[in-house]
């Protein structure tokens, strides 16, 4: 009969590489995939502490911006008007936006006084202009703990500020938060948006699930803190001087630590990273960080690139195993039944963390887009390569 089989030496071999991939998978890359919702969802319930319970730090908000001052109208009163119990002031760090940005200024001083703006020198030339902006911005802040965001952003609670304020306790130099990256409201077309989507939530999950697990390397300056002392005492952005980008991630993954780094990722403390053009967006972000990705310490990209092997091992062993157990269906039976029930676990968990982090709830294309992402992923290793020298100051 065709269900019945012999358990040949080829049979239990394909079976157990395809297990352990399969478990490599149940306790390796779901284990973070989780840790990111449920950290989330700590957070969102974690009650705030009072004025009596901890002193909430002054805070000096930067914001870089390059040519968004008809987003800096929505950003700014969502700043200025933060329920935060402790002094605060706002930074706006004018790159090249003209008299536009200053009209926004202008109209929003006389209501605050702790709204200022500065600019990034027009003339600058051989240097990152971002790295620069916000390098004016910290030495204009009067205080220590310093929130950065940028001109194209939009953040939707007003406890943001107090979400990020309450994780700086005696010996936090370092708080990093997450932005979602969101179309802009009169984007009608997103070329590959789920494939976006799976990605980006990807790479959120490796820099988050490690950061959760004690070992930071990464930051997004759409929404991340750290103190003006660390800043100073590390010789600022000297450590990527020659690169155009890397004023986050670069930076953070010199001066982080298991001990001196806390991650806040409640509803309250997220932002929107608002894309014009969110594919153009994307392919430009995937490009600097993967370029950027090299000088960064720790291996969270080299465990989840793992994740890809074992992913691709269990479905070859899967098909091995139907081939080699002909002809007996018996072994294929087995085979899509352990993998179906591998997949469906991983496309719930997926799923509840994508929509966590504010993105699209992939689950059905899953699959897909965990099988075919080496593939994309190469194809802008390629891109990156023939255009590295644009990721240098002098390039």
């Amino acid at each position: 009969m065709m269900i019945d089989f012999t358990l040949t030496p080829s049979v239990i071999v394909c079976l157990s590489v395809m297990v352990v991939c399969l478990l490599y998978l149940i306790f390796g890359f779901r284990r973070y995939v989780v840790s990111v919702s449920r950290r989330i969802r700590e957070d969102s319930s974690e009650e705030f502490p009072n004025e009596t319970e901890m002193e909430y730090p002054a805070i000096s908000v930067i914001v870089y911006a390059e040519d968004d001052a008809e987003n800096l109208q929505v950003l700014l009163p969502q700043i200025l008007n933060q329920e935060y119990p402790a002094p605060f002031e706002v930074i706006v760090v004018n790159d090249g936006a003209g008299s536009s940005t200053k009209d926004v200024i202008a109209r929003l001083e006389p209501e605050h006084p702790n709204l200022y703006m500065t600019f990034t020198p027009s003339e600058s030339r051989s240097v990152s202009r971002k790295k620069l902006g916000v390098t004016l911005g910290i030495k204009a802040a009067r205080y220590d703990v310093l929130v950065h965001t940028t001109g194209n952003c939009q953040v939707p609670s007003p406890r943001w500020l107090k979400a990020i304020g309450r994780r700086f306790e005696k010996g936090t130099d370092v708080v990093i938060c997450y932005a979602a990256p969101t179309a802009a409201a009169d984007v009608t077309h997103e070329p590959n948006k789920r494939l976006h989507a799976f990605d980006t939530v990807r790479s959120a999950i490796e820099y988050l699930s490690w950061a959760i697990a004690g070992r930071p390397y990464r930051g997004t300056g759409h929404n991340l803190a750290y103190r003006r002392d660390l800043f100073f005492s590390n010789n600022g952005f000297s450590r990527s001087l020659d690169l155009k980008y890397g004023d986050d991630d670069v930076f953070i993954s010199g001066v982080s630590n298991g001990s001196n780094t806390a991650v806040e990722l409640s509803t309250d403390s997220m932002v929107l990273a608002v894309e014009a053009a969110p594919a153009q967006s994307h392919r430009e972000k995937k490009l600097r960080y993967d370029f950027t990705a090299s000088k960064l310490r720790g291996c969270a990209r080299g465990f989840f690139k793992t994740c890809t092997i074992a992913w691709w091992g269990a479905i070859l062993s899967a098909v091995a195993t139907a081939i080699v157990g002909l002809p007996s269906l018996t072994p294929a039976i087995i085979a899509a039944v352990l993998l179906l029930a591998i997949w469906l676990i991983l496309m719930f968990a997926w799923k509840r963390t994508s929509l966590s982090l504010w993105s699209r709830g992939i689950f059905l294309t899953f699959p897909w887009f965990m099988s075919v992402h080496p593939i994309y992923s190469f194809i802008y290793w390629i891109r990156g390569f023939a255009s590295r020298k644009s990721n240098y100051s002098w390039g």
